[in-house]
């Protein structure tokens, strides 16, 4: 099983967004790029995490499963960021 960050928050823009256009617009990135990023999410975990259509697209049931998941992978990624910068700021003095 191999796959990156950048895959995660790809799948939770089209999951919360409800689009590949949409999340590729606030991802800054083109639409056939995400979809290859999905793909690549689904093909590492084995399993489909989004139905779609020319119209419209859904979380299968395990996308459902999978998405609070990501949301909380992601929070705690970003809140670990955060505390490194905050360490790096308070020893040069920020």
């Amino acid at each position: 099983m191999n796959f990156t960050l950048r895959e995660l928050e790809a799948f939770l823009g089209v999951a919360r967004l409800g689009s590949f256009t949409r999340a590729a617009q606030s991802l800054n990135m083109s639409q056939p790029a995400l979809t290859v990023r999905i793909r690549h999410l689904e093909e590492a975990l084995g399993v489909r995490l989004l139905d779609r259509t020319t119209r419209s697209v859904t979380l299968t049931q395990v996308g459902r499963e999978f998405l609070p998941v990501v949301e909380r992978v992601i929070g705690e990624i970003t809140a670990v960021a955060v505390s490194a910068q905050e360490l790096v700021g308070k020893r040069r003095g920020w």
